[in-house]
């Protein structure tokens, strides 16, 4: 397994604000270090999703699952800081060990201060150019590292979920 620096000295960047140039050129760094990538790409069929704690959970430990399956060893998760409020942030943590059944370490970082976290953001910009505007020159940088990809309607997860319950 490759590792990413730990730091960097950028700020923030954004798949949807920057430019195609900068985008490749993340894009193919993403690709020299053969990083291990894993998607999810759900359809939602117009529907309105609530972001809350339980559906961001139920969504990330769908995808992890996938990964735990590959990388069992796996027990340091890094997400994007995605609730303000950390009661909100603890009830995703618990909420996601529950579902995984597994211990993890779970680290919230702000994109502005780490620009590590920003990588999700390209390879999710080049999956959704794929699927929202018929767009694959972004993701054929990446094409080959991706391990799994799942793609679903939200309602096909949500029963699935049901009939597991």
């Amino acid at each position: 397994k490759k590792h990413l620096p730990k730091k960097t000295k950028l700020a923030e960047i954004k798949f949807s604000t920057t430019g195609d140039k900068t985008r490749i050129r993340v894009l193919d760094e993403i690709h020299r270090r053969k990083l291990s990538l894993f998607t999810l790409v759900i359809n939602k069929e117009g529907r309105k999703i609530k972001d809350d704690p339980e559906n961001y959970a139920f969504l990330v430990a769908t995808l992890l699952k996938r990964v735990l399956k590959e990388y069992s060893d796996v027990n340091h998760i890094i997400i994007d800081r995605h609730f303000t409020w950390v009661r909100q942030r603890e009830q995703f943590n618990e909420l996601l060990v529950k579902r995984l059944n597994k211990p993890l370490f779970i680290e919230h970082l702000d994109s502005q201060q780490n620009t590590i976290i920003s990588l999700a953001d390209f390879v999710a910009g080049a999956v959704r150019m794929v699927y929202s505007k018929r767009e694959s020159g972004f993701i054929e940088k990446i094409d080959n590292l991706i391990e799994k990809q799942i793609i679903t309607t939200w309602r096909n997860l949500r029963q699935k979920e049901k009939v597991k319950a």
